[in-house]
C-alpha cells in the first residue's frame, strides 16, 4: 500500500531514529543526516533524460566511533535486499560486480552476481579498497548500469554487459532502488587509499560521527544492547513513496540563490583561469573570504554539486515538517554535509591546520547576505 501522508511518514522515519538510538548513545545529529540521506531524491542521467535516483552518503571518521553499526542498523530498518562489502587491500573488481564462472566438466557458464545486485550497499572501509576496484563503483553511483565481462558463446568472445539498477520487488511504479552508503577512515590512517574526487562527488553527503558527550557515553555498556533488536519499519517501495514527497519541495528563488553564492564562492581564482581563461567576479563575498579561498582551495564545487544540495535543503526542509518550500536555513543547514569533501585543499593547508570545515565555515559566514 502506498505512503501518502507526510506526517505519517515523518513518524516511521521517527521510529526507524529511535531504533538506531537503542544502540548509539548520545549521537543525535548524525543519525538525522543519516535518516534524510536516506530519503533524498538525488537527479540521475539516462541515455535520453533525467530522472529521480538515490542519494548516496559516505561516514568519515576515526576507528570505534560507531560508523559501521549506525549504517548496518539503519539499512536493517529498512526491507531491503543488502550487499556489504568489507574494504581489504585484496579486493578485485569482480568482488563487487560478480562474475562468470564455467564448470570444467560440463562447460556450463554460471554468472554470480556480486554485493553491487543489491538495493542498498554497504560499502565498509571503502578506502581501504585499492582504486582499480573503487573504480567499478562509478558507473552505478550515477545512475548508470553494472557493467560485467560476459561470454557470447554466438561470437565467441567476451563482451561487456551492462545489468539494470537492482528492481524493488512487488512496486506498482516498477521502480529501482540503489544506494551506496559506507564508511571510510581518516586518509592518514594506515592501509588507507584516497577516494578519487570523480567517485567523492558521486556522495551526496559526508557525515562524521563525532563523540557522545560524557553522561552518554557512560551509557555504552553491554548490559544496554544485549537483547535488543532492530526491527524492520518500512518497505523500499514506502521508501521511494517518501523520496516522491521530498522531490515536490520546492527551492525558494531566496534559497536557489544563495546555493548559488555558496558554489560560486567555493571556487578559487586559479579555476577561473583553467576553465575560462579569465579572471570572474566575485560580487557576492567579502575581500576576506576571496583571500582566503585563493590561499586554501585548489579546487571548489562543480555544477553538478547543485543537484546535490538541492535535494539535501529538500530533504531537510521535510525532516523539520515542511512540505512545499525549503527555505535558505535549509541550504544553510546542509552546506557543511554537502560541500566539505568536494572541495580540494592546497598542501599548504596542512601547515596552517586549515581544513575543508574551516573553508565551508568561512564561505557561509563570509558570502555577502542576500
Amino acid at each position: 500500500m502506498a505512503l501518502k501522508d507526510p506526517n505519517e511518514a515523518r513518524e516511521r522515519l521517527a521510529k526507524l531514529r529511535a531504533q538506531v538510538g537503542e544502540f548509539i548513545f548520545g549521537l543525535h545529529r548524525v543519525t538525522a543526516d543519516a535518516i534524510m540521506g536516506l530519503v533524498t531524491p538525488m537527479v540521475k542521467d539516462t541515455p535520453t533524460s533525467k530522472e529521480y535516483t538515490q542519494a548516496h552518503l559516505i561516514i568519515s571518521d576515526e576507528p570505534g566511533t560507531g560508523k559501521t553499526a549506525l549504517l548496518n542498523y539503519l539499512s536493517s530498518g529498512i526491507e531491503a535486499k543488502l550487499g556489504r562489502i568489507d574494504g581489504r587491500p585484496d579486493l578485485m573488481p569482480s568482488d563487487f560486480t560478480g562474475r562468470e564462472e564455467r564448470d570444467k566438466y560440463t562447460g556450463i557458464r554460471t554468472l554470480l552476481t556480486g554485493p553491487l545486485h543489491s538495493h542498498i550497499i554497504f560499502a565498509d572501509e571503502i578506502n581501504r579498497t585499492p582504486p582499480k576496484s573503487q573504480s567499478v563503483m562509478l558507473g552505478p553511483m550515477e545512475g548508470g548500469r553494472i557493467m560485467m565481462n560476459i561470454t557470447n558463446e554466438k561470437e565467441g568472445r567476451i563482451e561487456s554487459v551492462g545489468f539494470p539498477l537492482f528492481p524493488v520487488p512487488g512496486d506498482p511504479k516498477g521502480r529501482n532502488f540503489f544506494q551506496v552508503i559506507a564508511t571510510m577512515n581518516p586518509i592518514e590512517y594506515e592501509g588507507t587509499y584516497p577516494l578519487s574526487e570523480a567517485q567523492m562527488e558521486r556522495f551526496t553527503y559526508r557525515l562524521t560521527m563525532g563523540f557522545p558527550a560524557r553522561e552518554e557515553e557512560k551509557m555504552i555498556l553491554a548490559e544496554n544492547v544485549i537483547g535488543k533488536k532492530v526491527e524492520v519499519v518500512m518497505s523500499l517501495s514506502e521508501l521511494l513513496d517518501i523520496q516522491e514527497m521530498v522531490a515536490r519541495i520546492k527551492l525558494s528563488k531566496e534559497a536557489v540563490e544563495l546555493r548559488q553564492r555558496y558554489l560560486e564562492n567555493s571556487r578559487p581564482f586559479s579555476h577561473d583561469k583553467r576553465i575560462f581563461g579569465k579572471l570572474r567576479p566575485r560580487r557576492y563575498a567579502t575581500d576576506k573570504l576571496i583571500g582566503f579561498i585563493n590561499e586554501y582551495a585548489v579546487s571548489g564545487c562543480s555544477p553538478r554539486r547543485n543537484f546535490h544540495m538541492e535535494a539535501a535543503a529538500k530533504a531537510h526542509a521535510f525532516m523539520r515538517g515542511e512540505d512545499r518550500i525549503a527555505t535558505v536555513d535549509d541550504v544553510k543547514a546542509i552546506a557543511h554535509i554537502t560541500m566539505e569533501h568536494v572541495i580540494r585543499l592546497d598542501p599548504r593547508s596542512f601547515g596552517d591546520h586549515i581544513d575543508a570545515k574551516d573553508v565551508v565555515e568561512m564561505i557561509i559566514r563570509e558570502t555577502k547576505p542576500l
